[in-house]
């Protein structure tokens, strides 16, 4: 008995260990932000084949949706690289700050990621390679320059993001009519990007990140994101005048969209409080709005 239990222990310890070091590899990858990324190229895909009446090839669609989640995870994981210093003073228990993994791991996560996203874009066609890649550039670019410049990492991020389900569409052969979802998709994202700065206020200041919340207060950045929310907001309904969206997408948009975005706008009216706790819940919800939109878009290409 005393030799099986001699036994036991380490082996409970190791997989314990295991299973922790899993954890912290899926929270350098901002899995669940990739995965909310690729559904949204996947449904660009759908969406575009119906319009288009051309059959669905699912290795296609499936190469898009991965593509889309490696080379979301690679740039994910380079921002946390370079956002150690502020993360170790904003986000301490996030795994790079906290120490539980190297620098040395996360540059190879980021190398392997981003190589086979771009290789998967390939096996598609030429076109979503050189999306693909210049996505993973811009991403790089953010992290390692562009995120300190004022307005411009907010509008890189906010285009990269808009291009999502476009990338679906390319993927399956035509821009159209995925290319109509960009204005409503940068705004939103464009919100999202600005909201970001202002938990993360002290740790940019500290490290010379230059935003809107750094140069002119948390109340300014978040009225400019209202405004944003409410130009998507307006420009919800119009999307049926360039697609032939069916009745469910008007629906849809008036019974799930807007209230969503309403709570949005009024959480944030109460901005600033001492701990952004209603920023914090707008920017956790914020992922599913995506989803969401996507969605009843996919409901509405029915």
């Amino acid at each position: 008995m005393g030799l099986t239990d001699s036994v036991q222990v380490p082996v409970s310890a190791s997989r314990k260990g295991i299973l922790a070091w899993a954890t912290d590899v899926a929270a350098l990858s901002h899995i669940f932000n990739g995965v909310g990324s690729a559904a949204g190229v996947g449904i660009g895909f759908l969406v575009t084949a119906w319009y288009a009446h051309e059959a669905i090839v699912p290795g296609i669609c499936l190469a898009a949706v991965l593509a889309t989640l490696c080379i979301s995870n690679g740039g994910f994981i380079v921002n946390d690289i370079q956002d150690l210093p502020i993360d170790r003073i904003n986000r301490p228990d996030r795994p790079l700050a906290a120490g539980r993994l190297s620098v040395t791991l996360a540059w190879i996560m980021y190398a392997l990621y981003t190589l086979l996203g771009l290789i998967l874009g390939l096996t598609i066609s030429p076109a979503t390679a050189l999306l693909g890649l210049a996505i993973a550039a811009g991403l790089l670019l953010y992290s390692l320059t562009l995120k300190k410049r004022f307005l411009v990492g907010h509008l890189l991020i906010a285009s990269l993001g808009a291009v999502l389900i476009p990338f679906g569409g390319l993927a399956e052969g035509h821009l159209i009519p995925t290319l109509f979802t960009v204005p409503m998709t940068f705004c939103a994202f464009a919100a999202r990007e600005i909201l970001k700065t202002i938990p993360d206020a002290d740790g940019d200041r500290a490290n010379g990140v230059e935003n809107l919340t750094t140069r002119y207060g948390p109340r300014t950045a978040t009225r400019i994101s209202q405004i944003m929310l409410v130009i998507c907001l307006l420009s919800l309904p119009l999307l049926r005048l360039v697609w032939p969206l069916n009745g469910w997408y008007l629906a849809g948009v008036l019974v799930i969209i807007y209230p969503l975005t309403l709570f949005f706008l009024v959480r944030l009216s109460r901005v600033p409080d001492v701990d952004y706790a209603d920023v914090k819940v707008v920017l956790r919800l914020s992922k599913l709005l995506f989803l969401l939109f996507a969605l009843v878009m996919l409901i509405g290409s029915l």
